[in-house]
């Protein structure tokens, strides 16, 4: 048995000699030239020589209102210009004006929750008060403020930025975070954010319209959170006051679960019966503080069930991750979220993608709503899902956004497939080996290979921003098309030199803000070999699944054509007239030439009686051609 492929050597040896060469198969916009020119970038997947990247640092003190429905904050923020630009003006993040009345967003969300926006209340910048009501100086656009300050930050400076905000918070139309009754509340994307200003679009202007999410720099946190009495609050970071503020059993277990492999019940139905959870009455002064994160999010609970355990991660350092699991007493299935999140972040760690959790606590919050799941480093805000194995997929997805976008300072807001795609499939092995009988991968295949070649399947490269308006789209562009792209990119190089290019990708990258392009030519490099014939169609252009059995030559040769564009797999089921069977698979670099069909030469000393074409593992979205039966 061989495999006989087009006659294109000669066409791919000249391409493979000008790719050698510095010639890019790969479509480069302005911006990135730009950014390539002044070494920022390169093309081979390495930072440039000049690359930089600025950063903030936040010391935050909150209010929460006693109904949950507002908060008053005030923060200073250091925020360092490391770019060779002159900054005329400061541009912040305020998400929560998605819910400002006049703005516009991605879907109705009625008029509960409208209202004027987040206040801003004062402003000092160097030293120098703004006045918020000069539009001149301050003025707003969708979810983006923008701010002129006296004197422009100079290349390689510093400022010093004082601010004081209030905000209403959603209690009807949570958009990934909110009120969800009077003893629960997850707080995010609720403080004035330093935007992104980076070396491709300078100042990130694109509004937060309730679809795409977040793009922001990294930076320290050091956050005072003062919550209504009886509420415990957990955050983004690790608590620095907790002696103070909980009950010496609780704080004895807390000690226990940082030290444990087990789940200890931190706190349990029986203290929150015999009032044993906290130390004193009254409001509590929550204090956290986290470590170069890109944001900051805190959930409050009253009344609430709290699992903990540790999981020893890096045992050169003795480093161990804190897992916390915190719901409402009356959800029943939550209980078993802790397990789950353990074996979620051993999976990561020791075997895809094999690489250590990247903080020091993860806590997933049960919001009590039936469905839904979302991400904020450190923090997961969770429905409480259905049957173990939906719930167990949740919440493995959720944190595995602690890599891809936390760790690796994506930017989701243009390229949601480079973190998405990666918690859309990384769960698959577990949740199968799991709960078989819930078809995790099998689903997704079937799910994409349903809605792939229709007008709504739009390449993932396609900034997603623009695939706002239509949530189908956005959902097959960021999730299903670049999950079955990974699966079968780690078919097409094998495991380990998969995992050899993911880790180079990820120890040159963390921390940093990759491009899609910065991800394709690591994995290039580090294989050795263009891949371009893999990328291209799954992610620049409208490839589709389709292989079809073409016919069968005269001299017993099978010809597959590829109709829809995408490289998959050849799985061919073969019955010969003797009853005998032979099964033959070849992995997506078959088409490695982009030809159009591939002729595959079966036994010489056997009649052919029938071909089956694919599995249920391999998309295709027409099962029609894939069968030929010889009648005699």
């Amino acid at each position: 048995m061989k495999v006989v492929r087009s006659g294109l050597v000669s066409i791919v040896f000249v391409f493979l000699l000008f790719t050698a060469l510095g010639q890019q198969p790969y479509f480069l916009s302005k911006e990135l030239k730009k950014a390539i020119a002044h070494q920022t970038r390169t093309t081979s997947g390495q930072p440039g020589t000049a690359y930089w990247q600025n950063r903030a640092d936040y010391t935050m003190n909150v209010k929460v209102a006693d109904n949950l429905r507002s908060l008053n904050g005030e923060a200073t923020i250091l925020y360092f210009n490391n770019s060779p630009d002159t900054l005329h003006l400061l541009v912040f993040n305020i998400y929560q004006d998605i819910y400002r009345k006049g703005n516009s967003r991605d879907w109705d969300i009625g008029t509960a929750d409208l209202h004027d926006g987040t206040q801003i209340n004062s402003l000092i910048i160097d030293g120098n008060k703004i006045n918020v009501n000069d539009k001149k100086k301050l003025w707003r656009q969708g979810t983006k403020l923008s701010v002129k300050p006296e004197n422009a930050l100079l290349p390689g400076s510093q400022t010093k930025i004082s601010i004081q905000w209030s905000v209403a918070l959603p209690t009807e139309r949570t958009v990934r975070m909110g009120v969800y009754g009077d003893s629960t509340a997850f707080v995010a994307y609720w403080y004035p954010q330093i935007a992104v200003y980076d070396d491709i679009d300078g100042w990130d202007m694109i509004s937060y319209g309730g679809s795409v999410e977040f793009y922001n720099e990294f930076g320290n946190y050091d956050v005072t959170i003062q919550a209504p009495e009886k509420f415990v609050v957990w955050a983004t970071g690790l608590l620095q006051n907790a002696t103070e503020l909980f009950h010496p059993m609780v704080n004895q277990r807390i000690e226990k679960a940082r030290q444990s492999d087990e789940i200890v019940h931190v706190v349990d139905e029986n203290l929150l019966r015999n009032g044993m959870v906290f130390a004193k009455k009254g409001r509590g002064q929550w204090h956290f503080m986290a470590t170069n994160v890109p944001d900051f999010s805190f959930a409050l609970g009253k009344g609430f069930c709290w699992d903990a355990t540790s999981m020893l991660i890096d045992s050169t350092q003795n480093a161990r991750t804190i897992i916390n699991s915190v719901y409402p007493y009356t959800a029943k299935g939550f209980e078993k979220v802790a397990t789950f999140s353990r074996q979620s972040i051993y999976y990561q760690s020791f075997v895809m993608p094999k690489y250590k959790f990247p903080y020091p606590s993860m806590t997933t919050f049960c919001n009590g709503r039936p469905n839904g799941g979302m991400e904020t480093p450190m923090m997961a805000n969770n429905g409480n899902l259905k049957g173990d194995a939906a719930l167990f997929g949740v919440t493995f997805h959720e944190i595995s956004h602690s890599y891809m976008p936390f760790f690796m300072g994506t930017n989701e807001k243009k390229y949601a497939w480079m973190d998405e795609g990666w918690a859309a499939l990384w769960p698959w092995k577990m949740t199968d080996s799991l709960y078989p009988d819930h078809y995790y991968l099998k689903n997704t295949i079937k799910n994409f290979e349903n809605a792939a070649g229709k007008e709504v399947d739009i390449p993932p490269m396609i900034p997603s921003q623009f695939l706002a308006a239509n949530y189908p789209s956005l959902r097959l562009a960021s999730y299903l098309r670049p999950a079955m792209a990974y699966y079968f990119l780690e078919e097409t190089l094998g495991n380990e030199v998969f995992l050899k290019a993911l880790h180079r990708y990820m120890q040159t990258w963390n921390g940093k803000h990759p491009l899609p392009l910065d991800f394709i030519r690591t994995f290039e490099t580090v294989c050795d070999r263009s891949l371009d014939w893999f990328f291209q169609p799954w992610f620049f252009e409208n490839a589709y699944p389709d292989l079809a059995l073409k016919k069968i030559t005269q001299s017993g040769e099978v010809v597959i054509e590829n109709r829809g564009g995408l490289p998959l797999p050849v799985y061919l089921e073969v019955t010969y007239s003797d009853r005998s069977t032979e099964t033959l698979r070849f992995a997506p670099d078959i088409w490695s030439e982009r030809q159009a069909a591939v002729v595959i030469e079966l036994a010489k000393d056997k009649k052919i009686a029938g071909l089956r074409l694919g599995n249920d593992l391999i998309p295709d979205t027409n099962h029609k051609d894939n069968e030929l039966l010889i009648i005699d």
